[in-house]
């Protein structure tokens, strides 16, 4: 089996997934699908290091930062006035790591991937309740570094920054109502920039290893680009009507602005591609309750974008000759999404049940320039070929009609129970991720599942300490053999809040060790880690 079967092609495809899939409404072009591809994502208990150390518990374990209300469940920013009873300060640092490695025939170790991430949130808002008005900031200041093979001796070298800052402005509808609508402005701002450096593999009498210091090399073609800059600006608004002590409708719309560059800027040649893609986004959330021990959340986004992308390019053909160049129409792209999220939560006594579905659905597609269209890459392409000199150019391949597809269903359901000041807590999540696109037909359908376990405990009066279990399993392409995968992991977590202080401290720590689930001469295994960190002050 060749060591890299599993893992260089999900890292190879990490910049398409991003510009293909990283559409989210308060996420990123590149980062969080980065992440989720990579499975260094927390998702659910992102915001909650104290689920994190519980083994990842986010159904049914109650908590302060996991609620089912507008903010922490549906994001929507209408949401964050009633979030807490008190203005709040919130600072998240956080990290995680992976490393996969794998045994080659002679006895030595070849590193197949590495990745770390470093995370820094903020969460700062102002409450009013006697006017019920809100001013908040949530910022974001994450990196993403990720090495994986591009060749037998190369490997390819990611690193992604992530600054975003979104202030958000709301309060009460005055005289409308009856004081049941609220409302909330926002707007985001956000910068990435990915970087590939393409690197040699470094070999020694242990084994090949990617992320230590190797030599520079060029990179692979004249269009493939090395640096890719997203700047984005977006604004929406928000409103939500109470119906009843604990029942909100909410409603939202936003629009998105991203500017998209990729150029690769070599010592005889230049290309780039442009491209401004907007995104109208349209969010619906309905939370409520039945009585005092049942309550309930639907979310559901939808997003559409049309967009075109320009290209740039020139060569040196030597000196005195002419430069070989061009420029113009390269593609137009539309894009379609939707998801859905609903979750119950149900709390008889010290017991608690939860459940939760999702569903998600995605269409990209993809066309060339008209055929006679004399400033599209294609008719480039078809000049140049008869074009003396330029035969050791290494060109794309030409701009054609195609389109993706991606659908999603996930669910999951848990209990927990409480024994005095402890709590127990057990969950199962399932979930199928297929895809499919006009050239390679339907796949690759990934099917994961997991069973989670975590304790609480006090550890006296101010300090409680958590622990926790998860078992995963993974088939990376359910359509192909030898794509499984079964990985174990525990997890540490510590509280600390002083007695009459309004500040407190959580902590969450994960590690995982992956194999296979198939006879691999190989011998495939990774480690992941999660380290996440939560400084709360109310005030």
């Amino acid at each position: 089996m060749n060591p890299t079967r599993w893992v260089l092609p999900r890292a190879l495809s990490l910049s398409l997934l991003a510009m293909i899939f990283g559409a989210a409404t308060a996420s990123a072009q590149f980062f969080d699908p980065a992440l989720r591809s990579l499975d260094l994502s927390t998702g659910p208990v992102a915001r909650s290091p104290r689920l994190l150390g519980m083994g990842g518990l986010s159904l049914a374990v109650p908590d302060r930062d996991a609620s089912i209300n507008l903010w922490d469940f549906a994001g929507m920013p209408v949401g964050l006035a009633a979030d807490d009873t008190t203005s709040t300060l919130d600072l998240r640092p956080a990290t995680d790591a992976l490393s996969s490695v794998s045994r080659l025939s002679s006895g030595r170790e070849r590193q197949n991937l590495a990745a770390r991430s470093t995370l820094a949130q903020l969460e700062a808002v102002y409450r009013n309740h006697e006017s019920g008005g809100v001013f908040g900031v949530v910022g974001d200041f994450s990196s993403l570094r990720w090495d994986h093979p591009y060749a037998r001796t190369a490997e390819v070298r990611q690193g992604l920054l992530h600054p975003q800052v979104m202030p958000i402005l709301g309060g009460m509808v005055p005289r409308v109502f009856g004081g049941h609508l609220a409302w909330a402005a926002h707007m985001r701002f956000r910068s990435e920039n990915v970087e590939d450096h393409y690197r040699s593999i470094v070999s020694n009498a242990a084994g090949d290893y990617i992320d230590l210091a190797g030599g520079q090399l060029p990179p692979p073609g004249q269009f493939t680009p090395t640096n890719i800059g997203v700047t984005t600006t977006a604004y929406g608004l928000s409103t939500a009507y109470a119906m009843g002590h604990r029942t909100r409708l909410a409603l939202g719309i936003e629009h998105e602005n991203n500017r998209i560059e990729a150029t690769n800027d070599l010592p005889r040649s230049a290309s780039e591609t442009s491209e401004t893609r907007p995104y109208w986004i349209g969010h619906a959330a309905l939370i409520g309750a039945f009585g005092h021990t049942f309550e309930y959340g639907v979310d559901g986004i939808g997003r559409v974008s049309n967009s075109e992308q320009d290209w740039r390019f020139t060569t040196s053909a030597g000196v005195g000759a002419i430069p070989l160049s061009g420029r113009g129409h390269l593609l137009t792209r539309e894009d379609k999404s939707s998801e859905l999220h609903a979750r119950a939560r149900w709390s008889p006594g010290r017991a608690t049940f939860a459940g939760s579905l999702t569903t998600a659905a995605n269409r990209i597609t993809i066309d060339a320039p008209d055929l006679n269209d004399a400033s599209s890459l294609n008719h480039f392409i078809n000049q140049a070929f008869s074009r003396p000199g330029a035969d050791t150019l290494a060109f794309p391949d030409s701009v054609v009609h195609g389109q993706s597809r991606r659908w999603v269903l996930g669910w999951g359901g848990g209990a927990s129970y409480r024994f005095g000041r402890s709590t127990l807590g057990a969950e199962m999540n399932w979930q199928r991720d297929a895809g499919s696109t006009l050239v390679l037909d339907s796949g690759p359908r990934r099917i994961a599942w997991d069973v989670r376990a975590g304790l609480e405990h006090p550890l006296g009066t101010l300090m409680k300490a958590r622990i926790g279990y998860v078992y995963h399993w993974v088939d990376e392409d359910d359509y192909t053999a030898g794509n499984e995968f079964k990985g174990n992991a525990v997890s540490l977590g510590f509280g600390y809040a002083p007695a009459a202080s309004s500040w407190s401290i959580e902590s969450g720590y994960l590690i995982e060790l992956r194999n296979t689930d198939f006879p691999d001469p190989a011998d495939l295994h990774q480690s992941r880690q999660n380290l996440a960190i939560q400084v709360h002050w109310a005030f």
